[in-house]
């Protein structure tokens, strides 16, 4: 596969897991996710070898204690491999993902259905892999805008660690007023007889108001 398709190829796969997971700074992940899609093919020139030591499905393992320092980061390495991995069993010559235990090149197509690198089969994966790229940054994108929107909200009204107040009714510039109109219909009064109605708002002392009929 040429380098395009992977990258694209390793954002979707990422995205998709960054979207069914919650996982924060998405746009880092995409960088870390595009350039480890590359990176086996990198490491092969510098070798010397086709799908060599690049190639090697071990390489996972060193991705995933990365994850002790950043999560994201670690699911980008991992996903980004794993599409690369997944790419090139589609083609005519596959992958040898065991590298060095086997030198065996792994494929999961028929011959007649490989793809062959830089054809139009390979460009027509590519353009399917940015369609599907699209609506799954969108959505992602969204509901990451949606989630800082009600952290903000929530923020506001957070409990104070130290002291277990909340800012909002600790901090007058946090506080929020509520001044109700009430419209409250009694029934015919009795002359001389005074009624009381009793107001209570949520977390607030009771409030009394005295009708007096004269």
């Amino acid at each position: 596969m040429r380098s395009y398709t992977h990258i694209t190829g390793a954002i979707l796969l990422f995205i998709s897991f960054a979207y069914l997971t919650n996982l924060n700074y998405l746009w880092v992940g995409i960088l870390f996710a595009g350039w480890i899609s590359v990176f086996p093919d990198i490491l092969d020139r510098f070798t010397g070898t086709h799908r060599g030591y690049g190639h090697s499905i071990f390489w996972i393992i060193p991705c995933l204690f990365v994850g002790f320092w950043s999560i994201t980061i670690a699911a980008a390495l991992v996903t980004g491999l794993i599409s690369h991995v997944i790419l090139d069993i589609l083609t005519t010559k596959g992958s040898p993902i065991l590298y060095p235990l086997s030198k065996t090149n792994f494929v999961v197509l028929k011959e007649n259905r490989r793809i062959k690198t830089g054809t139009n089969q390979d460009k027509a994966l590519f353009l399917v892999l940015i369609f599907l790229l699209i609506p799954v940054l969108f959505f992602t994108i969204q509901s990451i805008c949606i989630d800082k929107t009600s952290f903000d909200l929530s923020h506001a009204f957070a409990t104070n660690g130290t002291n277990g107040t909340n800012t909002a009714m600790s901090n007058p510039q946090y506080s929020m007023k509520n001044n109700p109109n009430l419209n409250i219909q009694l029934p015919k009064p009795v002359k001389n007889v005074n009624e009381t109605i009793t107001i209570k708002k949520v977390d607030e002392n009771e409030t009394r108001i005295m009708v007096n009929n004269t």
